[in-house]
């Protein structure tokens, strides 16, 4: 529709993105050296502003005073995973991502008549349900044990007899 009423509008907004790239690619030029020099201060001196940014961002969020109260249990929990090595990316990513497939989880079974079908019969779905679950099963120290064997299995049949 908006190609139709408006077709000047893709192309004002590829030139606004094009400016846009350039005039961040002069900033990062000219910053660069002086961005170094943040990576210099001590993490300790840098705390108290990750921890005000940490605030600040929490409550923007959403602008409730809950995500606050939520923002304390989640940094424990975020500590504690750090410290068993698991990866925190997707733990960030899931708090921002989350919201969106809440909502999407939600409107499919309207969509599809309150059938949940679709989750096992679209191939992306299966898919992402498959790979999931395998990430899932992939944590556990039995399915690490297992996936050797066949590996082991496997290779051994593509090697073929040993001749000696």
């Amino acid at each position: 529709m908006l190609r139709i009423d408006r077709p000047e509008f893709i192309l004002q907004v590829t030139a606004i993105m094009l400016l846009a790239s350039f005039a961040m690619w002069i900033a990062g030029m000219l910053l660069a050296k002086r961005v170094v020099k943040v990576l210099r201060i001590p993490p300790m001196s840098l705390m108290p502003i990750i921890g005000a940014l940490m605030v600040l961002g929490s409550y923007a969020l959403n602008a409730k005073v809950f995500n606050l109260y939520l923002m304390f249990p989640v940094g424990i929990a975020a500590y504690f995973l750090t410290e068993m090595k698991y990866p925190i990316a997707p733990l960030v990513i899931g708090v921002i991502l989350g919201h969106m497939a809440d909502e999407s989880l939600r409107r499919a079974p309207m969509v599809s008549g309150g059938s949940s079908m679709p989750f096992v019969t679209r191939p992306v779905a299966l898919a992402l349900l498959v790979v999931t679950a395998l990430a899932i099963l992939s944590r556990f120290r039995g399915w690490k044990t297992a996936m050797r064997a066949v590996n082991r299995k496997l290779w051994e049949k593509l090697r073929g007899p040993d001749i000696t």
